[in-house]
């Protein structure tokens, strides 16, 4: 089974006891004692998680400004608006507000978990999205914090500090989609982000998140094969290769190692054997400004032409489009490679021994 990424969460009666359409704010069960602890211990245990890198979600039938108020006021709300990376509040049935949020966040239906009381709701995502883990739950609230702790889709043993920041990641790029709606075009809203594009290069200090990306990225991933730290360590320590990698930033947040290369160098033709980047930055100009920095360095060593090594898998059609649009040749002349992009900064760092 594969890790997933999102909890998807109803509300009435499973985030608080009772129906807040119907109760009232002061009617519905939440509290540090009585009928509504078990409420509040589950939804400690859910920021717990939250903090280890699950993304947390909404999908209730609910009236929005009856359940908006309870998440942002209530005094024993243990989670607030700010926890989670997207929410549908409507009366749209549970597997159509479910596709929405995988669109939203940009994950995979496979990616999902969805938590509901309501056993018709369970059923309906089941019949229809059968890719959405959907569990059933304990019938009693009391059950709930010890039937979550011991769900088996969340690979928490391992965990990178890429990993731990993946909740509020997708939580700050909620607030990148309310202020891009401000703006009438995209390339004035990319440069209002603000986005700085640091690269490292033969630097082995995030090996355990290199060797993670090779493995979990497919959408934008020229040559899918996955490489374990040492792998990428032994490329380190090869004078015929550079190890490249990216961190973004912005003026939301830090959107943490979002790029790689295995490059190898020749005299006038420096070769990319392996060029990826993590599908939440694509389409921002990133991709450019990455491999606009790959082809400066080789430009700095005399070399004249880079090429690319692409082998299409049924995932990475954004690499392929991308191979399309740059790569007319390949290889291709240094100099015709597109400059950075002026919406983002590129900062090269070196490694300790100097390399660049």
């Amino acid at each position: 089974m594969n890790a997933k990424k999102c909890i998807v969460l109803d509300l009435d009666n499973t985030l608080w006891g009772g129906i807040v359409g119907e109760d009232g704010f002061n009617g519905i069960k939440l509290s540090l004692a009585g009928p509504g602890a078990g409420f509040v211990a589950f939804q400690q245990a859910l920021l717990d998680l939250h903090n280890k890198g699950v993304i947390l979600a909404i999908n209730s039938r609910n009236n929005y400004e009856d359940a908006i108020r309870v998440i942002r006021t209530h005094p024993n709300m243990i989670l607030r608006e700010n926890n989670f990376a997207a929410a549908r509040i409507n009366w749209n049935d549970k597997a159509s507000n479910l596709k929405e949020l995988a669109k939203e966040i940009n994950i995979g239906l496979d990616s999902m978990v969805f938590l509901d009381d309501d056993p018709v709701n369970r059923a309906l995502v089941k019949a229809i999205l059968s890719e959405v883990e959907t569990p059933e739950m304990p019938s009693n609230p009391s059950d709930y914090t010890k039937f979550l702790i011991g769900l088996p889709y969340f690979d928490l043993a391992a965990l990178t500090d890429e990993d731990k920041m993946r909740g509020n990641f997708y939580t700050t790029e909620r607030l990148r989609r309310e202020s891009e709606k401000s703006f009438n075009n995209q390339k004035e809203f990319l440069k209002s982000l603000g986005l700085e594009l640091q690269i490292f290069i033969d630097d082995p200090s995030q090996l355990a998140r290199l060797a993670q990306l090779t493995g979990k990225t497919n959408q934008f991933n020229f040559n899918k094969y996955e490489l374990s730290e040492k792998d990428i360590a032994d490329f380190m320590n090869n004078k015929d290769y550079r190890i490249f990698y990216g961190r973004l930033t912005d003026c939301f947040g830090d959107y943490g190692i979002i790029s790689f290369a295995v490059v190898k160098e020749g005299a006038e033709l420096w070769h990319v054997d392996q060029f990826l980047m993590s599908c939440r930055v694509i389409g921002r100009g990133v991709e450019e400004a990455f491999l606009a920095a790959i082809a400066k360095i080789a430009k700095d060593n005399h070399a004249e032409n880079l090429s690319i090594t692409f082998v299409q898998t049924e995932k990475n059609k954004p690499a392929q489009d991308f191979l399309e649009k740059y790569f007319k040749e390949n290889p291709v002349p240094i100099d015709d490679i597109i400059d950075s992009p002026y919406w983002v900064a590129t900062n090269l760092l070196s490694n300790e021994n100097g390399k660049i």
